[in-house]
């Protein structure tokens, strides 16, 4: 290792003596080799965490609790696999169903039978949802101890090419004694309006089991399937 911190030393001008004509038999005494630790650059030891998140977080359940722009507050479970699965199921009898099944992220309406569908490539979840190794694709930018918040990372993304598609802040709290070293806090949708939608996650338990029937819905098109809100 010395050798190589020598020949930078050498190549930038910090031994100028090397560059000097130096008879035979004469002693030149070089100057003491001084070591300098360049520390690692915040913001990608910030990535490498994320990215170790994502390599060690397979899975997770929890709760979540979302905030709509217009103030409605819904609540319920999170259930999330890597890559491109998710769902969440609303409490309180809400008649809506969000799920992705790696592909395609479907809202489902049981109130009025009908379903939207989006390719989850398309969609601001993306950056939540990919490997580590998706990061660079979509434009990721981290911050460390964003707004001032000691222990957090926060991750945002936008495509550049797809302005319509919104833009998504995931925020983490370090954890070192959790796989990964991270703990998913929450997520902030901004929409092409420049509406917020802010999801808040508790009680996660990462890297369980989730069975295959969650990532599947019954087709509210079938009338049995429709239900009503509580009023």
């Amino acid at each position: 290792m010395r050798h190589i911190l020598f020949t930078i030393l050498v190549s930038i001008g910090f031994i100028p003596l090397l560059a000097q004509e130096v008879k035979p038999g004469a002693s030149v005494q070089l100057p003491p080799l001084e070591e300098q630790v360049i520390e690692e650059n915040v913001s990608l030891k910030s990535l490498a965490k994320i990215q170790a998140y994502m390599a060690n977080v397979k899975s997770l359940k929890a709760d979540f609790l979302q905030r709509a722009p217009n103030g409605n507050v819904a609540k319920g479970t999170l259930y999330m696999e890597r890559p491109g699965k998710i769902r969440f199921d609303y409490a309180d009898d809400i008649p809506f169903l969000v799920v992705a099944d790696g592909k395609t992220l479907n809202f489902i309406d049981y109130e009025i039978g009908q379903i939207t569908k989006w390719p989850v490539k398309d969609t601001p979840l993306r950056a939540l949802l990919g490997n580590s190794t998706d990061l660079l694709s979509i434009n990721a930018h981290i911050e460390t101890e964003p707004s001032g918040l000691k222990g957090f990372i926060a991750l945002s993304a936008a495509d550049p090419d797809k302005p319509e598609l919104g833009q998504i802040t995931v925020y983490f709290q370090q954890a070192p004694e959790v796989p990964g070293g991270l703990k998913l806090i929450s997520w902030v949708v901004i929409d092409a309006q420049g509406e917020a939608t802010t999801v808040e996650v508790s009680n996660s338990v990462i890297n369980t089991e989730l069975a295959a029937s969650l990532w599947k819905f019954k087709d509210p098109r079938a009338s049995a399937n429709r239900r009503r809100p509580r009023r």
